[in-house]
Formats: C-alpha cells, structure tokens, sequence
C-alpha cells in the first residue's frame, strides 16, 4: 500500500496533467513576430492606434488587416499590397522605404499577420 504522502503527490501530479492538457494557451510569437511587433510598437502605433500626433483624419486600424479581403483603401489584402503602401507611401502616410530593410519589412508582415492579438503578445 503506498504511503500517505505518495499518495498525495500522484494525485497532485495527475491533477496538473489534467489542467495542462485540459489548458489551450495562445502561441507566442515567433522571434520574426517579436521584431516586427518592435517596429510595429516604434514606427506604426503612436497613428495608427494611439493617434498621439493628432491628425485630423485618424489612419485606419490595422488590427486583423489580412483577415478582410481588401485593405482599408481598397486594394487586395496581400504582402505586396502592404509593402507597396509603406515603401510608396499613401495619402497622409510617408514612405518607409528608405528606413525599413527588407528583413525589416518581412518581420513587419509576419506580426501583421498574427492579427496583433493581444493574447499573442504573452
């Protein structure tokens, strides 16, 4: 017969196995992701989430932007469509072309394409 305190932590280690396998978490982003989420946080928020510049027209949300079919100004939801825009620059928005190298470019759209979750930065 297994002793009191054996048995207190088989049933505990089961416990445990059962909350973990019984837990989903949200996967973390990849180091790619963790990049562009960087540049996304230095270059991309402060207009297009928190809008601490003031401007008179509010730049759209980029929150699920490959989740939709079109971006906000109408163009196809891809990769090139999106890099277009920052290398060339659109409306109010500059070009990034000259301050964003094409890794840089490439993390950008991989943490685009997370749908910036916050459940995702964890």
């Amino acid at each position: 017969m297994p002793s009191p305190a054996l048995a207190f932590c088989a049933s505990l280690a089961a416990c445990a196995l059962i909350i973990l396998v019984g837990c989903r978490s949200t996967p973390g982003l990849n180091p790619q992701q963790v990049e562009g989420k960087r540049l996304y946080d230095d270059g991309c928020a402060h207009c297009h989430e928190q809008n601490d510049l003031h401007l008179k027209k509010i730049p759209p949300d980029l929150h699920g932007l490959f989740t939709k079919d079109k971006l906000p100004g109408g163009e196809p939801s891809t990769d090139a469509e999106v890099e277009h825009v920052l290398t060339t620059g659109k409306g109010m928005m500059p070009s990034f072309a000259y301050q964003m190298s094409k890794v840089q470019m490439e993390a950008l759209l991989a943490y685009l394409h997370t749908g910036m979750r916050d459940e995702q930065n964890h």
